[in-house]
């Protein structure tokens, strides 16, 4: 058993600790929202997976973790051809990492393509910039008729979604 956690890898272990820059000695209760979240995610990484659904995963961690995150994905898709589906609302570093990008707007799938189909991309300094113009625009748009209440209830309903995948 390794650290509680039977079956783990050892060394897929030590490279998410050490890449999530963890230190064994932190206690739960007393450690930041930043801290937790690297503990979570090395615990929620720890074993080899085909499809990874993520939802904001990144959110508490500095830049520099984020993107150490982000390169450890790109290589699991690569070297494992795992699936990483991931959601967020921050868009930083994704140009480099994403390969395709899905948008949901009000439980609807509004767009789906390769990142290098976007054309809006070749034009623009960065995804941020691209996604922001097409939410400015939404929101300019004319309002849609409110969704039936059996629909109500989807966790897509009433907002927008940005999920990027490898």
């Amino acid at each position: 058993m390794i650290f509680g956690v039977e079956d783990a890898d050892p060394d897929r272990r030590d490279k998410l600790i050490e890449l999530l820059d963890i230190d064994l000695q932190w206690r739960m209760h007393k450690v930041s929202d930043g801290q937790r979240r690297r503990v979570q995610i090395c615990l929620g990484l720890l074993y080899p997976y085909k499809v990874l659904l993520l939802d904001e995963v990144t959110v508490d961690l500095d830049v520099v973790t984020r993107m150490d995150l982000l390169e450890f994905f790109r290589e699991e898709c690569e070297q494992r051809e795992a699936t990483i589906v991931y959601a967020t609302h921050i868009f930083d570093g994704l140009e480099a990492w994403a390969t395709h990008l899905a948008y949901i707007q009000d439980g609807e799938l509004r767009r789906a393509e390769k990142i290098s189909d976007v054309n809006e991309l070749k034009s623009s300094t960065n995804l941020l910039s691209v996604v922001e113009d097409w939410l400015r625009a939404e929101t300019k748009g004319v309002k849609k008729k409110p969704v039936q209440k059996n629909f109500a209830s989807s966790p897509f309903f009433s907002s927008r979604h940005m999920a990027y995948y490898r």
